[in-house]
């Protein structure tokens, strides 16, 4: 009877050989796909040798072969999980779900052992999230959970995520306000009236926004060669974003749907050529600050929710303008996927993410920003 084989993520006896002035040491290590190899490292002398192979062997191993199990505390694996978000998705992501392990998942799971988060206890702590946070924010924390978690599942430590089966984050239906024709005047009248939104470029960011229905990321990340004066459209291609440490970054947009290209309505075309963006430097932003580079979007946030405050529009964010021309756009009869098309929605079906060129056809949006909004125009004109 042959000998048995050694179990996944495990190494034989060590051997160990002088060569020259040098140690070598070697032994048999079962990998992760099951079959057994030569490992082999050298040093300067026989304890070296021994302790690079060592290390080498648990480098191979990896968290794969059992040094994860249902007894390895969350923290631990959260770490792991954590360096793995870390490698494959976007700054701004690893910082909120870092936010989130530190603030909320760890201080309820960081001491138990993974085969002791049932589901009653992820329930009750969602649960208990509910009472004080925001549904958004609950969300968010259980997507953490449940990465962790899953993640603990795919090593072997537990059987199943538990949080599959934990009941869902509820959150009461928020009325969605947009702004009227009326109210889209008004607003734009005092905004153009108020020297220190003036001094901001708040007035013409907002226009942007309204004809465009980016968000204030897309606007401010927006250069002047994504124009196509020719054709009259402009590629929405990158979100600026501020990741912890690092710094501004210009991410190649927010989602793969979120990367498009809309046509403009004509009062926006004649208001970036009044800015003299017509002769600009192709690399140089729409929206600058006032020295030429990237403008922070948490302080283009604040100053643009400081000049709606005092035009008397305190419940107006950057997100109603987006709302807004999509209302507009509902209203003039486009179909649900020309609407998600021109906002970089990654709905409304499946097949239209993966299948479907997302760009907006026509110019059937921009007519109809341009037939409701056709007061920006006079304002452009200042007649």
């Amino acid at each position: 009877m042959g000998r048995p084989p050694l179990p996944i993520g495990t190494y034989g006896q060590i051997v160990t050989r002088q060569v020259g002035g040098s140690w070598t040491a070697r032994a048999r290590f079962r990998d992760n796909d099951g079959r057994t190899r030569l490992v082999e490292r050298r040093g300067s002398s026989k304890a070296a040798a021994v302790r690079g192979l060592k290390q080498a062997m648990r480098d191979r191993a990896g968290p794969a072969s059992g040094t994860v199990t249902g007894d390895t505390r969350i923290k631990v694996i959260a770490e792991l999980y954590l360096t793995e978000v870390q490698r494959r998705r976007r700054g701004t992501t690893y910082d909120t779900y870092a936010l989130h392990m530190r603030n909320h998942v760890l201080p309820a799971f960081g001491e138990m052992r993974a085969r002791e988060v049932t589901v009653a206890r992820v329930d009750a702590f969602l649960r208990s999230c509910e009472e004080r946070l925001k549904p958004n924010t609950v969300r968010s924390i259980r997507t953490v959970v449940s990465g962790v978690l899953a993640y603990a599942a795919r090593l072997g430590a537990i059987p199943t995520n538990p949080t599959r089966d934990a009941a869902p984050v509820e959150g009461r239906m928020k009325e969605i306000r947009a702004l009227t024709a009326d109210e889209r005047r008004e607003l734009l009248q005092k905004l153009d009236s108020d020297d220190v939104a003036e001094s901001h470029d708040i007035p013409d960011l907002v226009v942007f926004l309204l004809a465009t229905g980016c968000r204030i990321g897309e606007a401010i990340a927006a250069r002047v060669g994504a124009v196509n004066w020719m054709d009259g459209t402009i590629a929405i291609e990158a979100n600026l974003v501020r990741i912890r440490n690092v710094g501004l970054v210009r991410h190649t947009g927010k989602t793969f749907s979120a990367r498009r290209v809309l046509p403009l309505p004509e009062f926006l075309l004649a208001l970036m050529a009044e800015r003299g963006l017509q002769q600009a430097d192709p690399e140089a932003l729409i929206f600058p600050n006032t020295e030429g580079g990237f403008r922070d979007p948490h302080n283009t946030g604040a100053r643009l929710r400081d000049a709606v405050r005092r035009a008397g529009y305190g419940w107006v964010t950057s997100h109603v303008f987006r709302k807004t021309a999509i209302t507009v756009l509902d209203q003039a009869g486009l179909s649900a996927r020309a609407i998600a098309g021109h906002s970089g929605h990654s709905r409304p079906s499946i097949t239209q993410d993966v299948y479907m060129d997302r760009r907006a056809e026509g110019r059937q949006a921009a007519d109809a920003l341009d037939a409701a909004m056709g007061l920006l125009r006079n304002r452009v004109s200042g007649e």
